[in-house]
């Protein structure tokens, strides 16, 4: 019983240490030169002193806000965006062909466009991941408002609802479940925008220490950017699963129901 609860703490616990040795046990082996890859002590102190030296701080906060900001007006993009195609077709096919044609264009490709017109600044990486999240957010709504029943709408109009109640009694309730989706999913994507911009053009930001560490031939500040980056996305991963496990709360009350 214990297990099944925590398993998915109890494995990442156990295969961590696996991982660790054999990392080490290749370096040995095969005489792997620190400028490489280093041993895994010698990237924990690296690590260490990124944070007590305070240098890693202000680059954590400019990504974070890059995607915080651009995660939250693209949500809002994305839902008015969705509402309106869902409820006027001839605009969801005016609009969508080329929605689709942006998506599909490689986000490597339009950062510089994006840097051109909005400079080095939080304005570019903003809009990348205002990009990237907008979508699968608008997707989502389409879906959620087209999956309503029409009785449920002839319902409303029997009682005689008006526009306004027909969106809080029923159209917010059922898109909510496929919105949080959306969300997790955007979330990932929020944090590949924002530093394929930082790697692109930018001042400060993981992405930017990335670029760095390759520039100077610094492995360890490589890997410790792609530790953070990792730790990052698993963090928004775990809060949008929280969030959606705690408003889908019925959900889990059936789970346990069923057994």
């Amino acid at each position: 019983m214990f297990y099944r609860k925590n398993r998915k703490i109890i494995l990442p616990v156990i295969v961590f240490p696996i991982l660790l040795i054999i990392w080490e046990a290749y370096i040995k082996i095969f005489h792997i030169s620190s400028y490489v890859l280093p041993d895994p002590y010698a990237l924990l102190l690296s690590f260490i002193e990124l944070f007590t030296g305070g240098t890693i701080w202000p680059h954590i906060a400019v990504t974070m806000q890059e995607i915080f900001l651009g995660t939250l007006i693209g949500i809002a993009i994305g839902l008015v965006l969705g509402y309106i195609m869902a409820k006027i077709k001839i605009l969801e096919r005016l609009i969508m062909p080329f929605v689709i044609i942006i998506q599909t264009a490689p986000k490597i490709s339009l950062a510089p466009l994006f840097i051109l017109w909005m400079g080095l600044g939080l304005k570019s990486k903003a809009a990348l991941v205002i990009l990237v999240v907008s979508f699968p957010i608008m997707i989502n709504e389409v879906s959620a408002i087209r999956s309503i029943d029409p009785n449920v709408y002839n319902l409303m109009k029997i009682l005689k609802a008006n526009p306004w109640q027909r969106f809080v009694k029923i159209e917010l309730p059922y898109s909510v479940e496929m919105l949080l989706s959306g969300i997790k999913l955007a979330l990932t994507q929020a944090m590949t925008g924002a530093v394929i911009g930082e790697m692109i053009g930018a001042k400060a930001g993981l992405g930017y220490l990335l670029n760095l560490g390759r520039e100077t031939f610094d492995i360890k500040l490589i890997l410790n950017a792609v530790i953070l980056l990792s730790a990052i996305g698993l963090l928004l991963y775990l809060v949008s699963e929280f969030i959606e496990k705690h408003a889908l709360y019925w959900k889990v009350i059936d789970k346990e129901v069923m057994g």
